[in-house]
């Protein structure tokens, strides 16, 4: 009886969609000749992809014909010219459109009067007055003209900050808001003055530009998929209340053969399926996509970036390469390849990987981020997916970090010692002199707490996740003289257990530029589910499929270069031997391509123990490949763990 008023149901529901359906597409045949012109100009107005009534004020000295007057550099010494140039070349060679030359330009003159000074307000240097404090590199990254220049347009492999191509809008902003939304001085209104000398050197400098290429063009960078990225409201795959939602992300059985890596919205075959963001379709057919179906279909940020998976759909309603909005009808749901009904797979992969590679719970990053604007993450010179544009595939792997070697220690500092006891703690841990620290039990821990000089720190937001979450308890610290975090966020590996708290678990994870520009290193933080071992089956099932989503992140991770995990594993290291509790880490990482430091280099010579218990549950762990263990040790804490320090060797790939 259910089953049959659930059949009913669902066929009243797919009718109503259908209907819903022929009537919308009857409307747009209707009105489609009155407004389908005007909805066009307004929709590329706002995206900022073609030109039209120009927000931005015009400078003097346009001759009649239209084009600017080619000016003089009369009133410049020869190395403000010298640099001018290699600002606009820099720009040219980036595919900046002239209007940022325009706006770079007005920026270095009240910067530094395009002089390439070695002074500034407290450690501000260089043409832009970056500070290597506030990561735009280091000194002698921002003292090269051609290095300052790629970091203001945001195209620098140098530094992840903040440049004018990940400004969205920046086409349509005047010239001191465009400047300002870079440097984000404490004096906003200042470029302005130099506005129509930057228009008059550009005109100079460059051949064959004309007023409106010095004011608004025609053709939008942020446009461009994988240059600056695009912007997309976030809404669900299949409309609200035309499936549900199986909530079964993480789930083991017959049907998977390791974890189920989306979540299935179960839904009438023939439901449209809508692209959850904007980008553009990728659709993989034949080798290992047979279960689901004809094809899979992805609809990418970026190469390298935001992809969300789409599969057993019947049919497809667009085609490779195509971009689409979010919201846009992709597809319909159908019960293609591996699949025991109607319903849509729907996987999440912030960072483009692949099957168990970086995917995250569906439902919970709806929840988090329907209504939201996202970004693609800016590609940085030598990170993965940098490839021919639509190719949709990675291009060769970015450089690993180079020579001898870099240091992690992992702490768990006890979540119930006073301030002082914690700060001491803390302490002993940075006399090691670590690149990387992972702190675990830092719920409880203000900004304060967890902030050493020299050294940078990220973990979840409180606001978001609210005070004392565990979400709080995993820390990535870093050196900032050495690093400059370009990527980073928090991933929840279990959820909560029938009857038993504290089983809501995460890792939080950070990708780190080398200052030098050797290349790129990925560091995991992560307290596991605590005592799974005394604890029935259910609990042991869910820890296990925390840490194949911990080896997933790990495994993602990868393309960016080496890989290193620390945390409080709550699993006792196999010192005899073998892979140690059913459930545990030890296979899933290996199969993930990590190795732990007791494997390679066995009991410290402190001995096992990393807890006062005497078990081996903190774990140094590096990507095979690319991260080898050269030696490691425990150190004494007030905490009840140990300290435990390693250095790695780090080969190319």
């Amino acid at each position: 009886m259910l089953i049959a008023k659930a059949r009913l149901i669902w066929g009243l529901v797919a009718a109503a969609a259908t209907l819903v359906l022929v009537i919308t597409g009857a409307l747009v045949i209707l009105i489609g000749g009155l407004a389908s012109t005007e909805q066009s100009n307004q929709d590329q107005a706002e995206s900022g992809c073609i030109g039209g009534t120009n927000a931005i004020p015009t400078g003097g000295g346009v001759g009649v014909d239209g084009e600017e007057a080619e000016g003089s550099v009369s009133g410049f010494t020869t190395e403000q010219v010298q640099n001018a140039r290699t600002i606009v070349a820099v720009g040219k060679q980036a595919g900046v459109p002239a209007y940022g030359w325009v706006i770079a330009l007005a920026t270095a003159m009240q910067e530094s009067t395009l002089r390439n000074v070695n002074y500034g307000d407290r450690d501000s240097v260089g043409l832009f007055q970056q500070r290597p404090i506030s990561g735009w590199g280091s000194v002698a990254d921002i003292m090269n003209p051609v290095k300052s220049a790629q970091a203001f347009y945001g195209v620098a492999a140098h530094t992840g900050n903040t440049g004018l191509l990940d400004i969205a809008g920046w086409r349509k902003m005047q010239v001191t808001a465009a400047a300002q939304a870079v440097q984000r001085s404490a004096f906003p209104l200042a470029y302005a003055q130099h506005e129509d000398e930057a228009r008059a050197l550009v005109a100079a400098l460059a051949d064959g530009v004309s007023a409106a290429d010095l004011t608004a063009t025609a053709t939008d960078v942020s446009c461009t998929i994988g240059m600056a990225g695009i912007s997309t409201s976030v809404v669900r795959p299949i409309q609200a209340g035309l499936a549900l939602d199986n909530n079964n992300y993480g789930n083991s059985g017959s049907n998977w053969a390791n974890m189920h890596t989306g979540n299935d919205y179960s839904s009438p075959c023939g439901t449209p399926v809508q692209a959850a963001h904007g980008g553009t379709v990728v659709i993989e057919s034949g080798g290992g996509w047979g279960w689901s179906g004809r094809w899979l279909l992805k609809v990418q940020t970026a190469p390298g970036n935001l992809t969300t998976w789409y599969g057993h759909m019947q049919s497809l309603s667009v085609s490779p390469g195509q971009r689409v909005k979010a919201g846009q009808v992709i597809g319909q749901v159908g019960s293609e390849g591996n699949s025991t009904g109607c319903h849509l797979h729907f996987e999440v992969h912030p960072h483009g990987g692949g099957y168990l590679q970086d995917q995250v719970d569906p439902a919970a990053w709806l929840t988090k981020n329907i209504g939201k604007t996202l970004e693609a993450t800016k590609q940085v010179a030598g990170l993965p997916g940098v490839g021919p544009r639509g190719a949709g595939q990675p291009a060769a792997a970015p450089a690993a970090v180079s020579g001898p070697q870099v240091r992690i220690a992992q702490a768990n500092i006890k979540v119930s010692m006073s301030r002082s006891r914690y700060r001491s703690d803390l302490a002993k841990v940075m006399k090691h002199g670590p690149d990387f620290v992972s702190l675990n039990e830092a719920q409880s821990r203000s900004v304060s707490d967890i902030s050493v000089r020299g050294y940078g720190s990220y973990r979840a937001s409180a606001d978001e996740y609210g005070a004392r979450s565990q979400a709080l308890s995993p820390v990535v610290m870093w050196r900032t003289d050495r690093w400059v975090a370009v990527d980073k966020g928090v991933v929840q590996l279990t959820k909560p257990v029938t009857g038993v708290k504290n089983d809501n678990r995460y890792a939080t994870w950070v990708v780190l530029a080398s200052s030098d520009g050797s290349g790129r290193i990925s560091v995991i933080s992560t307290h596991a589910m605590t005592s799974p071992a005394r604890s029935p089956q259910a609990r042991k099932n869910e820890a296990q499929r925390g840490f194949a989503k911990l080896a997933g992140l790990a495994q993602g991770l990868q393309k960016y270069g080496p890989v290193l995990v620390a945390g409080d594993l709550n699993s006792p290291y196999p010192r005899g031997g073998g892979d140690g509790d059913p459930w545990g880490p030890k296979p899933l990482m290996t199969k993930a391509g990590m190795t732990s430091s007791f494997e390679t280099l066995g009991a410290p010579p402190q001995g096992w123990a990393t807890h006062d218990g005497g078990g081996t549950i903190d774990w140094l762990l590096g990507s095979s490949a690319t991260a080898s263990s050269t030696r490691h040790a425990t150190f004494r804490l007030e905490s009840d763990h140990h300290g435990l320090v390693a250095d790695y060797k780090i080969r190319g790939q």
